[in-house]
């Protein structure tokens, strides 16, 4: 087994420990550096994902986005595709469940994620390199690989417990340009 599939395995199981309380800290948390950093997000177009299990909460994120003006798109998972499609959010009430259980939006206006100003990323672990652990499909790398300058900014949205010294990347990998925790914001 890989260093990243050990790293991998120990941090999905951190976090699929992690509680309640801890759960509701860490969207405060993240919601106070949003707020806090709102210019960076206002009237912006941002891709942000719809959280499952106990990744860091976003469907109040998803809300705070909305209020202060940004267009929000949310990745798709297209059959028998490594490559994300993303689709504009019209409302929540229209998200339906994949087969992975995550909430996606129905075919609505479709960006190219070139023309994305800010895409957020979901993780197992990251480090302050900039790399993150996936769940290992490398959904995220495939479709984010061919974005050339300007590239959208590129943030992993995680809680802090899951930074580890060096996520161990590989050639393919996609660096992000910083990490929003409940209590920092990264920037690498």
């Amino acid at each position: 087994m890989s260093n990243k599939s050990k790293l991998r395995k120990e941090y999905l199981q951190i976090r699929e420990n992690t509680s309640e309380d801890q759960m509701q800290y860490s969207e405060e948390g993240l919601l106070s550096m949003v707020r806090f950093n709102s210019d960076l997000f206002q009237g912006r177009k941002i891709s942000c994902y719809s959280s499952i299990g106990r990744e860091m909460p976003t469907h109040s994120l998803l809300d705070l986005l909305i209020e202060i003006g940004s267009e929000i798109y949310l990745p798709k998972i297209i059959e028998n595709s490594k490559v994300l499609k993303f689709y504009k959010l019209e409302n929540r009430q229209s998200l339906k469940k994949n087969k992975l259980g995550i909430y996606e939006p129905p075919d609505t206006e479709e960006i190219a994620p070139a023309y994305l100003d800010i895409i957020l990323l979901p993780c197992v672990c990251f480090d302050e390199k900039g790399y993150r652990i996936g769940m290992g499909k490398g959904y995220y790398d495939h479709s984010l690989v061919n974005l050339s300058y300007p590239k959208p900014d590129i943030f992993i949205v995680a809680h802090e417990f899951q930074k580890v010294e060096e996520c161990f990347p590989e050639g393919h990998d996609i660096k992000a340009d910083g990490c929003i925790t409940e209590t920092k914001f990264y920037k690498f």
